[in-house]
């Protein structure tokens, strides 16, 4: 007899991806950008991180599991493959200040903003706090 996938006319509806792309989420702080990305299965031993002028940078491959010999997929829906997420970030920000973690299947990646984007309270004088104008005599 011979197997036959149970799941073959549910799944020919679908559209699945041809390999593993994590799924990525960048949200911004007054000091900070922060760049969540889904990659369970990973390791930091499988993902690489740079800063390539403006963009960051994130590479890994999800490796499909070995299974004993004479064993073979009856179906198989997991992504799997090498993948890379380009992310672009301010000009000017500090790869030495970057801070990378990995929990559960996340990783996080915080990336400080350049000075120059980081907002700034002005000040405003009153009474004898005030800067005195000099008035031009012609």
């Amino acid at each position: 007899m011979l197997w036959s996938d149970p799941f073959a006319p549910l799944m020919s509806q679908l559209t699945r991806p041809a390999a593993f792309m994590p799924a990525a989420d960048v949200a911004v702080s007054g000091d900070d950008l922060v760049l969540t990305m889904d990659v369970p299965g990973l390791s930091s031993e499988d993902l690489s991180i740079e800063v390539q002028d403006t963009q960051l940078v994130v590479r890994g491959e999800r490796k499909r599991p070995e299974v004993a010999e004479g064993t073979s997929y009856a179906h198989a829906e997991r992504p799997f493959g090498a993948f890379e997420r380009r992310i672009q970030v301010p000009a000017g920000i500090d790869a030495d200040h970057i801070t990378a973690s990995l929990d559960n299947g996340v990783l996080s990646l915080i990336v400080p903003k350049p000075e120059r984007m980081k907002p700034k309270t002005i000040q405003i004088g009153t009474g004898s706090g005030q800067r005195e104008l000099e008035t031009a005599t012609a």
